[in-house]
C-alpha cells in the first residue's frame, strides 16, 4: 500500500514537470515567431550610451527603441555600420520587435479607452536599421 502511494507521487510529479517544460517551451516558441514591425522617419535623438532612439515619423509620432549589440545598422550603400555612424536627422527605416508586458497587457484591458496611448508605451527593441546620412545644413 505505502508502495503504491510513493509510486503514485512520484509518477503525478513527473508529469506535471512535463506539462510545465511543454508549456514553457510553447511560450518561447510563441515569442519567436513574431513578426517584426517597420517604422519609418528621421533620427530624432540617437544616444548611444544609453542605446535608444527616437524615430520622428512623418505623421509625428515619437517612436522610442532600444538597442543593443545585435542591431543590424546598415546604410543605404549597403556597407555594415555601427549605430554612432548615424546622425541626427538620418532618414531611417527600422524593424522592431514590440516585447510583451503582461503588467501593460491588464492596463489595456481595463481602460479600452486608453488603447492606443498604451500601446505606444510598450517597449520596442530595434532589429535592423536603414538611414541616409543627413546632409549638411540640415
Amino acid at each position: 500500500m505505502k508502495r503504491k502511494l510513493i509510486l503514485l507521487t512520484v509518477a503525478a510529479l513527473a508529469v506535471s514537470l512535463g506539462v510545465g517544460v511543454r508549456l514553457m517551451a510553447q511560450e518561447k516558441k510563441a515569442e519567436e515567431k513574431k513578426k517584426a514591425e517597420k517604422a519609418s522617419g528621421d533620427v530624432g535623438l540617437l544616444d548611444t550610451e544609453k542605446n535608444y532612439l527616437i524615430l520622428v515619423t512623418k505623421e509625428g509620432k515619437l517612436i522610442t527603441l532600444d538597442f543593443d549589440g545585435k542591431t543590424k545598422v546598415t546604410a543605404t550603400e549597403s556597407r555594415d555600420a555601427k549605430m554612432s555612424d548615424v546622425g541626427l536627422g538620418s532618414k531611417a527605416t527600422v524593424e522592431y520587435l514590440v516585447k510583451e508586458d503582461k503588467a501593460l497587457d491588464a492596463k489595456i484591458k481595463a481602460a479600452e479607452e486608453e488603447v492606443n496611448r498604451l500601446r505606444n508605451e510598450q517597449k520596442k527593441t530595434a532589429t535592423k536599421m536603414d538611414y541616409v546620412p543627413a546632409k549638411a545644413g540640415e
